[in-house]
């Protein structure tokens, strides 16, 4: 479990990371693992793809860091116990 990830969640605070290639500016909502025993980051994007809430493997991440940047409230499509998660470690 990484947990720069659930400080996030716990906190409410961004998250800045590369994917894909891409830089991403998220809020992150649900981190777990997946049925196929992958970590998943559900998040709310804010820059960096046009999905605004993708569902992100841990393991391709790169340049995690935690930002100082809060957030008030979920993403508008945001459902508690993301049902892409066998198992749950921390959720908004």
């Amino acid at each position: 479990m990484n947990p720069v990830i659930a400080r996030s969640i716990q906190e409410r605070r961004r998250l800045r990371f590369s994917y894909n290639g891409r830089t991403r500016l998220v809020e992150p909502q649900c981190y777990g693992m997946g049925t196929k025993g992958t970590e998943l980051l559900r998040a709310h994007q804010l820059e960096g793809g046009s999905e605004r809430e993708p569902l992100f493997d841990v393991s391709k991440m790169t340049d995690l860091v935690l930002l100082d940047e809060v957030f008030t409230r979920p993403g508008p499509h945001y459902k508690r116990d993301d049902s892409a998660m066998k198992i749950i470690f921390c959720q908004l």
